[in-house]
């Protein structure tokens, strides 16, 4: 009996796996909306349950009619729900072989508690934090974003300049999203950004605890602008971190509006040439026309402008600049950008204006020789140079 019944399964059409002639390719397809216990990374504890909100989808090829929606669901329970930057790159890795995509996505947001004591009374209490994974794997480039919103409490610096008897504050709401070369505790990114109100908030507090809260605000104004700077530089501090974006949200007292900031980081942004062997010499005009090429190597493949910032793991608004010629790239970029436009990557860097080691020790060795060949093809520096 049993066998028949997988016979007849096993009959059934499989629509998803037609093939489709509109050659349209689907971005993203997948779930959205599911409400599924998971376990995170805890700083004190190992792992923390909680249940989070996940949207899981994969890129479709053109000449494909569908995907399979409850592999997604399969492969969730395969992990039991354990979900971290340690194993997020195989699961992403799971759901493209068994969904045969080349493009795969996971994002999800969920309620994380930490144990806070009160300033004075030391009454502990759990205080609720939203926070979020995003990531995806392109072929084999990995991308991983931590997001953690922190609310704390902000004073207005002006109104407490102008009155006599006290001063406008507001809860802020706080939204860090970050990358990062290895792993950041949500409690370390909660920290650093409390640091950075005009006081922290607390889910228990006494009465000699809500005066100190009272009185450490006063003490520490901030606007909404104080807020995201400082956030930012103390993020960026963490060990690892390469990518900053902070939002701040002020739930004004006194007015029937918020105040709103935002403000990015990168560190493809500061001026740091560790790891960078570039031309010392006017920029040729290769390198000059890096942007442009590498612009229009994207087009050619028919890479979104967004699409290429996420597989290089940069900012949508870093990689525009770097196309217009405005900014470099890092040698890890480079060859990022390289493996996605299938390029060799000495010849991406060279591109860029930047020498690999290697070509440099080869010149440095011989410099006279490397001149000579220059001048074999009518290049060669002048006494300025």
């Amino acid at each position: 009996m049993m066998s028949e019944s997988l016979n007849l399964f096993a009959d059934l059409p499989d629509h998803a796996s037609e093939s489709d002639e509109r050659g349209i390719a689907i971005e993203r397809v997948g779930i959205r909306g599911l409400s599924y216990p998971i376990q995170v990374m805890d700083k004190q504890n190992q792992m923390q349950g909680t249940v989070a909100q996940i949207e899981m989808c994969v890129g479709l090829p053109a000449d494909q009619k569908g995907t399979h929606m409850s592999r997604f669901v399969q492969i969730l329970n395969q992990v039991r729900g354990e979900l971290t930057i340690r194993n997020i790159g195989g699961i992403l890795a799971q759901v493209q072989r068994e969904l045969e995509a080349d493009d795969a996505f996971i994002e999800m947001t969920f309620p994380y508690f930490i144990e806070k004591e009160a300033p004075v009374s030391r009454a502990r209490s759990l205080m609720e934090y939203h926070c979020g994974f995003k990531a995806s794997r392109r072929g084999p480039v990995e991308d991983f974003e931590l997001r953690v919103t922190v609310p704390v409490k902000s004073l207005c610096p002006c109104s407490k300049s102008i009155s006599e008897y006290g001063a406008h504050n507001q809860r802020s709401l706080i939204q860090v999203k970050l990358r990062s070369r290895q792993l950041v505790w949500i409690e370390d990114v909660v920290e650093a950004v409390e640091a950075c109100g005009s006081s922290p908030l607390y889910a228990l507090l006494k009465r000699e605890d809500e005066k100190w809260v009272t009185e450490k605000a006063y003490e520490n104004p901030k606007f909404v602008e104080d807020l995201v700077r400082d956030v930012v530089t103390a993020v960026r501090k963490l060990e690892g971190v390469h990518e900053v974006h902070v939002a701040a949200e002020n739930f004004e007292s006194i007015h029937n509006h918020s105040a709103f900031a935002a403000l990015s980081w990168s560190a493809e942004d500061a001026d740091d040439a560790q790891g960078r062997l570039a031309l010392q010499t006017s920029p040729t005009k290769e390198a000059e026309d890096f942007g442009t090429w590498l612009k229009a190597q994207r087009l050619a493949r028919n890479i979104s402008q967004s699409e290429m910032a996420d597989r290089l793991a940069i900012g949508n608004s870093y990689l525009s600049r770097v196309e217009s010629g405005a900014k470099p790239l890092s040698v890890d970029t480079l060859e990022r950008a390289a493996e996605v436009l299938g390029q060799d990557p000495v010849v991406v860097k060279l591109r860029a204006g930047v020498i690999p080691a290697e070509l440099l020790a080869a010149v440095q060795g011989d410099p006279e020789g490397f001149l000579r060949w220059g001048a074999q093809r009518g290049v060669s520096p002048s006494p300025a140079q």
